[in-house]
């Protein structure tokens, strides 16, 4: 078993026998990995401060799980854009905050620790997506970007399902009032004010947006990486005045 590291792409190769053709997604847990500390331990955060032996072996283990047959794992280069690649060949470097294939030889994968990991597939067409989706890509049309790609695959809205994963929930997200006097009109009901204070439902504006993209199939996970310690969080780490923090990886992959 071989493993190269080049800049937030990585190449695996494993010996196995061919697996019947199927679409396998997880979002993983920050448990059973490698990694010591504040990045305790399945950090796969390539621009982390962490042992990079350790989170490359963090990442071998997770693709571990969830292909035996040889795989190219694609991790983009994140910004909070509202940019989607679709993923057609091996290139040095995608950067991007969403990613499509319907080719089997890639494993898609993004990191998060609040924001949204959101994955969608067509079973029908066998097309497959994946995002990172902080409150800057949502408004900027990082959900609708990645549809259209779908689209341009062959995939009709009807047909695809988005699956919500871990992130930060309502009531664990607070906000300036500033910020929320600066969302677009339509998006400000999904603020709360409690207490005098602001806070924001970032999983709710993406099921928002998703409905009106005409997406019914929408599955939300509804686990908030802010208090369940089986996942990194931004904030928690902010809260506790720690100069970095692990991510969390989401994948999809067909098989």
């Amino acid at each position: 078993m071989t493993i190269w590291v080049i800049p937030f792409l990585i190449f695996l190769f494993i010996s196995s026998e061919a697996m019947n053709k199927k679409i396998i997604y997880k979002f993983f847990t920050n448990n059973n990995g490698s990694s010591k500390g504040k990045y305790k331990s399945l950090n796969c955060g390539l621009h982390s401060k962490d042992n990079p032996s350790h989170i490359r072996s963090n990442i071998l283990k997770a693709v571990n799980q969830i292909s035996k047959t040889p795989k190219y794992l694609v991790l983009p280069t994140q910004s909070h854009s509202n940019k989607c690649i679709i993923v057609t060949k091996i290139q040095k470097e995608y950067v991007c905050d969403a990613v499509v294939s319907n080719n089997l030889k890639f494993i898609l994968g993004i990191t998060t620790a609040d924001c949204l990991p959101i994955i969608f597939y067509d079973d029908k067409n066998t097309n497959i997506g994946i995002c990172h989706a902080g409150w800057r890509g949502l408004v900027s049309g990082i959900i609708e970007n990645t549809i259209k790609k779908l689209n341009y695959l062959g995939s009709k809205n009807i047909a695809i399902t988005a699956v919500i994963g871990p992130c930060i929930r309502k009531m664990s997200y607070e906000v300036s009032e500033n910020f929320v006097k600066d969302l677009p009109i339509e998006y400000q009901q999904f603020s709360l004010i409690n207490d005098s204070k602001y806070y924001f439902d970032l999983p709710k504006l993406a099921s928002y947006i998703l409905s009106n993209q005409g997406i019914s199939k929408i599955k939300d996970l509804r686990k908030n990486t802010f208090i369940d310690r089986n996942y990194f969080s931004y904030r928690e780490s902010k809260k506790k005045n720690w100069d970095d923090y692990g991510r969390n990886i989401s994948m999809i992959t067909i098989n």
